[in-house]
């Protein structure tokens, strides 16, 4: 699931233009009548944090503006705080944590408060502050540039889920020819139950979340089923989204099938879906797999991650592995799904569906009945019902989208106002 890779790598850019543009406002002056007396910031899970700030300003306040950016991969935002009135004002910030801010815990924020009085801007030095998971009494092992975060079990267990997360890291790293040269944080949670007020997703239509990457550099795991195969799995979305590293995207059955493909074995109830939709004759379509909605309720979810699995499996182990290091190349390069596959297998989505189907012992499909890649299709299985479905996520909501594409119309302003202003003042 990419969605939030190419949403972080463009905020990203929008952070640096924004910069850019803001550049002389960003520069405080020593001149102005302003003391600052007092700034701290506290984690308040699974709220969000508190910002607090105290200052003295000897012609009032005209305006006060919290300026912030959620590392590693959030852009640059402000927000208006509630402050008091007098010479000696107070003010204060809550910033929820939710699908537009993007808060789990390990998060850090740079911020600082600018500060206008008499029409002066100042801004405060820079501070950074960590969100944390305060309802547990966390311990970490390490290994290179990975760690655990962990509170229940032993550190054999803890340890345990490291050596998995380094076996991901390593062995996908290598397989798609890329590495992961940046701190990975683990934080490794006792219960499904126990990590919901830390992660974004929502438990809906059935489906249980037990492992999740929001950020590029954090994953969020629960130790009640299988908890070295989701590390694997959710540590290799971290690998495959350095391996882009830019705007770009995979289609979700790459990204989620790469990730089963890294564990010991498919989860509970994945296998045996695809082996009844191969029997039934009713797997879903490639096309239908580029995106994650296909596997978004109960009745999918163990066919679309079984059968990307099998579509990942079926290239690596036709083609071989270094084919497979130049699809993601392919997409690193800005290339289509469809492009992606004619340079390196010589073949589309539909081509790719066939010669999958064929090695299965299916008919091919005909390509008028193909849904297109934004077209949900029918369930054509439910997983085993003593079976819990499960799944990882990285999703993010249609809001955050509008927020990036808002920015970017404001950064796009800014640059044609100050190119207007250039040329009068040339006049």
């Amino acid at each position: 699931m990419m969605r939030i890779l190419r949403i972080a790598t463009v905020a990203a850019l929008l952070s640096a233009g924004f910069l850019l543009l803001a550049g002389a406002v960003w520069t405080a002056d020593a001149q102005t009548n302003v003391e600052l007396r007092e700034s701290n910031a506290r984690s308040d899970f699974p709220n969000g944090f508190v910002f607090n700030m105290t200052v003295e300003a000897a012609a009032g306040l005209d305006e006060v503006r919290l300026v912030y950016e959620i590392a590693p991969d959030g852009v640059r935002a402000t927000a208006v705080p509630a402050c008091t009135e007098g010479q000696i004002a107070s003010c204060r910030f809550e910033l929820g944590g939710n699908s537009r801010t993007l808060l789990i815990p390990g998060a850090e924020v740079t911020y600082f408060w600018r500060i206008t009085s008499g029409g002066v801007t100042t801004d405060t030095e820079p501070q950074v502050v960590a969100y944390e998971d305060t309802r547990f009494d966390w311990q970490t092992v390490s290994e290179g540039n990975l760690t655990v975060w962990y509170y229940s079990g032993d550190e054999d267990e803890a340890r345990g889920v490291l050596t998995a997360g380094r076996d991901a890291l390593d062995g996908i790293g290598a397989l798609i020819q890329t590495t992961v040269d940046f701190p990975v944080k683990i934080y490794y949670y006792d219960t499904a139950s126990d990590m919901q007020a830390a992660i974004i997703s929502n438990n809906t239509d059935g489906v249980i979340t037990r492992g999740e990457v929001v950020y590029s550099d954090t994953a969020m795991v629960s130790a009640d089923a299988a908890a070295g195969d989701i590390v694997r799995h959710e540590v290799t979305h971290i690998v495959v989204r350095q391996a882009i590293n830019g705007p770009f995207g995979v289609p979700d059955w790459l990204n989620e099938g790469t990730a089963v493909y890294s564990q010991i074995q498919p989860l509970g109830g994945q296998q045996s879906a695809l082996d009844l939709a191969i029997e039934s004759g009713q797997v879903l379509s490639v096309r239908s797999l580029s995106s994650a909605s296909s596997g978004a309720i109960a009745s999918k979810v163990s066919l679309f991650y079984g059968q990307s699995y099998a579509l990942v499996d079926f290239l690596i182990e036709t083609y071989g592995e270094q084919k497979f290091a130049d699809l993601f190349a392919a997409f690193r390069a800005g290339d289509t799904t469809a492009g992606a596959l004619e340079q390196v297998y010589g073949f589309d989505q539909d081509g790719l569906e066939n010669e999958w189907r064929a090695s299965v012992g299916l008919p091919p499909r005909s390509v008028q009945a193909q849904p297109t890649d934004a077209e949900n299709v029918a369930p054509t299985t439910t997983p085993d019902p003593d079976l819990e479905p499960v799944a990882d996520d990285d999703g993010v909501s249609g809001l955050l989208i509008a927020v990036i594409v808002a920015l970017t119309a404001v950064v796009a302003g800014g640059i044609v106002l100050a190119g207007l202003l250039i040329v009068r003042r040339a006049g």
